[in-house]
């Protein structure tokens, strides 16, 4: 098939992936003015049972793009989170989250996965440029740019690409592949830079009277957790976590079926989520459900000369804290502040300008995401008991610690997130820029995502014990 977008000259970014990261660089392009192309090998609304939490600091990113107010309409903000033990008792009725949304003048809000990309999608101006049921097959660098082939025999050209098509990322796997040419050793670490240690069901269910608008429940068992989340009215949107016996590594992490799921509810079932109600019976109301491994971890290397990775085809956190896709618009805001005036000063970079453009936002993002993947795997554990510490700290001291000062803790994390610079702030962060930001470095790393919406005052005491790493 012949090439298409023959025009080398003008800088033009292909993006591979149309999730909410590839739709949120699409939308942070468009409003630049910087040309591009996406390839989604599937459609860009599928429903696949998933949901997906958005944190102050990412709903600041939406404002800025213009799409926070369509997601808001639909969206009932999380207010309240009581915890429970495997018996129905409530250890502790959280009000953290009112806390968090007084500080930081916004909430944390929960909504099907699907709605969010719908709104993602609406917006985007040229829709020329969104190109579904067209998967990557391969791309080739030449002096003047990158050519990218669809799975429809279509080349494409750019200058860059971006690889954000997920944890079974193509781009990572042909990226490796290319590194692998020269240091096979880093290839192999790139593709299996993930462990799986856990599983998990995420569905979404007819919310009959389970709980209330606003409300998160959490219970605790040894080796498995569920949370339950009342973020749109009529739904609920749970999770069942589930402990394996073996950490698996990818390229070989599992792949679950129907049959998988109904194997862990017929196990599981009968486990109380929330007052009256079970597993079970979340799963008989369900609209839609996906059982999956919980990957976990970061590649050691994130770009190859006009090729770079985002989200979580380079990092990826296991969903409890609800982080994983908030910490992807972080890196789109990072690399984006580094592009655009890039482009400006010169519209045509080398590839050595582009390395530092790449560099600087690995520099600012990996850090960051570090954290976030290990307190994400943290909180998983702590909600598992995995460790009779973990079990004691949940029942016996986190409960202690005051709510305001969970939100304060989790507040000094979300300022830290970048935005974007060279769109207007909303009237309340106008003052942010100069703001002088708290050193996350102060406030043990490991503990401050964890306080999110559990308090983990039991990861300070670990902490003052040795690392998280540890447990």
């Amino acid at each position: 098939m012949a090439s298409s977008n023959q025009n080398t000259d003008q800088f033009k970014v292909l993006i591979a992936g149309g999730s909410l990261v590839g739709l949120g660089l699409a939308l942070a392009f468009e409003r630049a003015g910087i040309d591009y192309e996406l390839f989604e090998k599937g459609g860009f609304a599928p429903q696949l049972g998933a949901s997906i939490g958005f944190h102050p600091h990412t709903i600041r990113i939406l404002e800025q793009l213009g799409v926070w107010e369509d997601i808001e309409r639909q969206v009932k903000p999380l207010k309240h989170r009581k915890h429970y033990d495997e018996n129905g008792n409530c250890f502790e009725d959280s009000h953290v989250l009112v806390n968090i949304e007084e500080i930081l003048q916004r909430p944390i809000v929960f909504m099907e996965r699907c709605k969010a990309l719908e709104v993602l999608h609406s917006h985007v101006k040229e829709k020329s440029k969104l190109h579904p049921q067209t998967a990557v097959v391969e791309y080739e660098e030449t002096a003047e740019g990158i050519i990218l082939t669809t799975e429809n025999g279509a080349r494409h050209h750019g200058h860059i690409l971006i690889g954000a098509d997920g944890i079974h990322s193509k781009v990572r796997q042909l990226m490796a592949d290319n590194i692998g040419v020269t240091n096979p050793n880093l290839a192999r670490k790139i593709n299996e830079a993930f462990t799986s240690e856990y599983n998990c069901i995420f569905a979404v269910s007819q919310n009959e009277k389970f709980l209330p608008d606003g409300m998160v429940h959490n219970v605790y068992y040894n080796d498995y957790s569920a949370i339950a989340a009342a973020g749109v009215t009529g739904l609920v949107f749970w999770f069942l976590f589930v402990k394996e016996s073996k950490l698996t590594r990818t390229p070989k992490c599992p792949q679950f079926t129907d049959e998988d799921a109904k194997t862990y509810i017929q196990k599981y079932g009968n486990s109380l989520v929330g007052p009256g109600y079970t597993v079970k019976d979340l799963w008989e109301s369900r609209v839609t459900a996906t059982m999956v491994p919980l990957e976990e971890g970061i590649i050691p290397q994130w770009c190859h000369n006009r090729v770079v990775l985002m989200g979580d085809s380079v990092h990826k956190a296991t969903v409890n804290p609800g982080l994983g896709g908030n910490t992807a618009y972080e890196g789109i805001a990072r690399f984006t502040n580094g592009l655009i005036p890039l482009l400006k000063e010169n519209p045509t970079p080398s590839v050595e300008q582009l390395t530092e453009v790449f560099n600087k936002y690995i520099t600012g993002q990996a850090p960051r995401a570090r954290r976030v993947v290990d307190i994400s795997g943290s909180i998983t554990r702590y909600e598992a008991q995995d460790t009779w510490f973990l079990k004691f700290a949940a029942r016996h001291i986190v409960p202690w610690f005051s709510d305001r000062i969970k939100a304060k803790l989790y507040a000094s994390f979300s300022k830290g997130g970048p935005w974007l610079e060279y769109l207007p702030l909303p009237a309340r962060d106008i003052d942010i820029g100069t703001a002088a930001e708290e050193p996350i470095q102060s406030i043990a790393p490991r503990l401050i995502a964890g306080t999110i919406i559990l308090g983990a005052a039991a990861i300070i005491w670990q902490t003052r014990r040795g690392p998280l790493a540890s447990l």
